[in-house]
């Protein structure tokens, strides 16, 4: 989730599976590739942090098994309090500058070139595919698409998206989730990839 300041917050789920097939040796199967599907976008326009977290909680309860990841930059650090209190359990990502990632607890660090490149090579290398019937699907494409460098006051490059006067809210919420699946996930290289005597 993205949480918007004058623009709406935009919240994106990426349904991530790994489904079990046969090997080709009787009944043994094995885990197969690992799918991470863009399936459903929306923005909300709400400006306060308890109307928000209460509209994220009856979204969260329609999905079975969920994550959640928020940015916690700027005015997103008051909203990720809000959900702490609500019992709401997140990841809170603070977007910077710079090219590193770090954690501690629930607080997460990734630089911004980091976030949108992970996001990227995902597309790129299909691990990351966008539904044919998403709702949106060329507005979230479009936002993706609009992320170039810019020179800051400073001389500094820095990825800028959505264009002047524009936001790039679905792409960033799309990065999120993508790097909570790549990144952040406790269970990333902790599966067993064989499962024995399963059928």
């Amino acid at each position: 989730m993205d949480l918007g300041r004058n623009d709406p917050s935009a919240l994106v789920v990426i349904r991530d599976e790994c489904l079990p097939e046969f090997t080709g040796r009787g009944f043994e199967h094995k885990l197969g590739p690992r799918r991470a599907t863009v399936v459903f976008q929306e923005t909300i326009q709400l400006y306060s942090y308890t109307d928000l977290a209460d509209y994220v909680a009856k979204r969260l309860s329609q999905i079975p098994h969920w994550t959640l990841t928020v940015d916690a930059s700027g005015l997103g650090q008051p909203f990720s309090s809000v959900l702490d209190q609500a019992g709401i359990e997140h990841l809170g990502v603070v977007i910077t500058a710079g090219s590193a990632i770090t954690r501690e607890r629930n607080v997460v660090r990734c630089s911004k070139t980091l976030l949108i490149e992970n996001l990227a090579a995902g597309i790129e290398t299909r691990a990351l595919t966008i539904a044919d019937d998403l709702d949106g699907k060329r507005d979230l494409l479009n936002e993706i698409g609009s992320f170039e460098l810019a020179s800051t006051s400073a001389g500094n490059l820095t990825l800028q998206g959505g264009g002047k006067g524009h936001h790039a809210d679905r792409a960033i919420g799309a990065a999120l989730a993508y790097l909570r699946i790549t990144h952040l996930d406790r269970h990333v290289g902790g599966v067993q990839h064989k499962l024995v005597g399963w059928a």
